[in-house]
Order: structure tokens, then C-alpha cells, then sequence
């Protein structure tokens, strides 16, 4: 998964060609899942883009799961890369590793659980957790999160997803608690679903995220996910606009 921290830092280096080399790795691994025959998104449940889970909620044992996500701020011409890969080791239970590339510099160490705690409300409502644990490479620190996560159908085109939690920047004298919200609303229509996702930091001031989205099915094991919108999290409270996607596979 992959957390609204990554924008945290403005970029220093610029690539010198970002949005050539963002469209490249977009068409070739479009390309290599296209092939996929029948369609449908991952449990019915559309899931946020920007700061995703680690499985779907109730996810089956000995579940994998590879995707990228892939971001680009027309403002900074920073280029930003997450692959990630997720297993299910036990019935509702999963973990990931991810790692965080800005341009072309591995920027963070991530490791992922997450856990289902049950359905409510005749199966519309599934709810779990998630902890996050990260190293900061250039800062050579440690950091954490951990978040509720709640999942409920109004009906089988509407759902919502909600995260709670809070971050601790650091792990020493300098460290901070930050809240963290995550807000998601979906239609989904056959292979498609469309959505808004509202990522938002608490500490002293309040900072955000909001991301528009549409999701495809290629297959039942590869979807995509596209967007963009403005952001606020960088630390200089510029606003950033972001061109968002994330690509997945389930084995």
C-alpha cells in the first residue's frame, strides 16, 4: 500500500524528461496486461488509489498481489514510483513490501500488516487495521503508522472506505504524531468504478490530498487505477497538481 506521506518533501532533482518516461511505463505495463479476457473488480469493492490496502478486507490465504503506483507533479516534475507486493498468509490477514522511488533514487523502506477483524450488518460493512513501518533513507529513521479501516456497501454500485489512524514521524526527540484520514466514495458499473479520495494529515496545520479516479477490469486479477487532482502535502504548502495511476495484478 502506499500512505499520503510521499509528498512530504519537495523534490531537489528534476528528471529531464518526466512525463515521456511516466507515459512509457504506463503503455508497457498496460500492454503486458491487456491480454486478460474476463472483467471485474477485486470483491465488488473498489479500493482507494493513493493510499491503498495491502489486500482487499477478507482476502483469502496464500493470495498475491504485485502493483505500482506511479505519480507525477506537473509543478515540481518529480517523478514518483512505488512497486509493491502483497500476501495473504492467512485468511484476512496479509503483508507488503514496498519501496518508494523519487525520479530515480530509492527513498524509503516500507513493510505493511493488515488484518480483518469481521463483517457487520448483514456482510454490507467489513472492517480490519493496518500497521506501517518505514526507513527513511536519507534521514536513516525510522517511522510508523497505524490506521482502522472500514468498508461498507450502500448498494451493489455505491460503497465508501474510511481510515483513521495516526503517524509518528520519527522515532526519536524530533518526532511528531500525525493524524491521519482517509476518506473514499465509489460507483462502481460493471468493469468500471468512479470515485473521489480525500487524503488528509492533522498535526498543526491541516494538510490534503484529493484525488478524482476511475478504475478499469481488465481481468479478475488485473485492474487499473487513473486520477489526479491538487495536494497540499508538501511541507512549503504549495499546491501540487498530480497525475495518479496504479497498476495491478493478483496471482
Amino acid at each position: 500500500m502506499t500512505d499520503i506521506a510521499g509528498h512530504e518533501r519537495v523534490a531537489r532533482r528534476r528528471s529531464k524528461f518526466p512525463a515521456l518516461r511516466y507515459l512509457l511505463c504506463l503503455t508497457f505495463t498496460l500492454t503486458s496486461i491487456a491480454s486478460a479476457d474476463k472483467t471485474g473488480l477485486p470483491s465488488g469493492r473498489p479500493e482507494p488509489m493513493v493510499f491503498d490496502l495491502v489486500d482487499p478486507l477478507g482476502t483469502k490465504k496464500g493470495e498475491l498481489e504485485i502493483n505500482t503506483l506511479l505519480d507525477y507533479s506537473t509543478r515540481t516534475g518529480q517523478f514518483q514510483w512505488s512497486p509493491e507486493i502483497e500476501y495473504s498468509f492467512a485468511k484476512g490477514h496479509a503483508i507488503e513490501l514496498e519501496l518508494p522511488v523519487d525520479n530515480a533514487t530509492l527513498s524509503e523502506y516500507k513493510v505493511s500488516l493488515q488484518g480483518t477483524l469481521g463483517e457487520l450488518f448483514q456482510r454490507r460493512m467489513i472492517h480490519g487495521w493496518q500497521i506501517i513501518g518505514r526507513r527513511k533513507n536519507d534521514e536513516k529513521e525510522f517511522g510508523a503508522e497505524a490506521l482502522y479501516l472500514n468498508d461498507y456497501k450502500f448498494s451493489e454500485s455505491w460503497s465508501m472506505m474510511n481510515m483513521f489512524g495516526a503517524r509518528r514521524t520519527r522515532f526519536n526527540e524530533d518526532g511528531e504524531f500525525v493524524g491521519l484520514v482517509n476518506n473514499s466514495v465509489f460507483y462502481r458499473f460493471h468493469y468500471f468504478a468512479i470515485g473521489i479520495e480525500l487524503n488528509s494529515e492533522i498535526r498543526n496545520t491541516y494538510r490534503y490530498r484529493l484525488t478524482p479516479q476511475i478504475q478499469y477490469g481488465f481481468s479478475k486479477k488485473a485492474f487499473i487505477q487513473f486520477g489526479g487532482g491538487p495536494s497540499h502535502l508538501n511541507e512549503d504548502q504549495k499546491t501540487e497538481w498530480l497525475i495518479t495511476s496504479r497498476l495491478v495484478y493478483d496471482f
